[in-house]
Parts: structure tokens; sequence; C-alpha cells
């Protein structure tokens, strides 16, 4: 400030120095929030970017691509996490209760779990980090 006293005003959060500072709402019903939809996936955007490329013809500099999803695929993966994950968890009940697993059985439910989320991180386009 000009009189030499310390600013007081709270510092402002990444969200609030962003370009974008003006938001609208829309309502859909039912017909149109799926076509909407269609049609973002249709040209591998956002919702929110395809309206803006709608209106702009540009989606805008930051535009995410949504990626495209196999949703069987998916459904199939997360099965087999599911699955590795059990046995995971009746593997950690045993060894709380003071039994003994033999360590193959470990290690193989251990492989399980980590193919299945290889297999999920790509379907979701995503590049798994090992």
């Amino acid at each position: 400030m000009l009189d030499g006293s310390p600013d007081r005003s709270p510092k402002a959060s990444g969200s609030e120095k962003r370009q974008r500072n003006r938001k609208t709402d829309i309502r859909w019903d039912e017909a149109e929030y799926s076509l909407l939809t269609r049609n973002a996936q249709k040209t591998g955007l956002t919702r929110n970017g395809y309206i803006r490329a709608s209106v702009l013809g540009t989606p805008g500099p930051r535009a995410q691509r949504a990626p495209h999803v196999n949703a069987v695929e998916l459904a199939k993966a997360t099965a087999a996490l599911n699955k590795g994950g059990s046995l995971l968890n009746q593997i950690a009940h045993v060894l709380n209760a003071g039994g003994s697993i033999a360590s193959h059985e470990c290690f193989a439910a251990l492989a399980e779990t980590r193919a299945a989320l290889s297999r999920i991180l790509e379907i979701v386009g995503r590049r798994n980090r090992e």
C-alpha cells in the first residue's frame, strides 16, 4: 500500500489467479445432455472444452482431451483389480491372525493386482509409473 502499512488482504489461491474468472451455469434436459456428452466424446474433448470450442471456435490453450475409454474393458480390469485386492486382504487377515502363507501366494496376488492396475491405467490413457 502507498501509506506504508502492510497489505492485510489474504493471498489469492491458485484458482483465483486464473484468467478465466467468469462462470456460467447451463441447465440441460436428458436428451440435450446426452447429445452434448456424445458430441464431446466424438471430438475427444471434455464437455466444457467442447462448449468453448463450439462458441469460440477453439477449446482454449489448456483444454484437456478426454481419454477414450472402453467401458467393457475397464469393467473387466476393475473386476480383476478387485479380485487381486480381495486376495491380498485375505492374506493380510491370515497373517494378522498369526497364520502363515507361502511367499509364492503373496507374490502371485501382488502380481495379479499390479497387472490389473496396469491394464486400468492403459485403458484410461495413463502411463504406469513403475
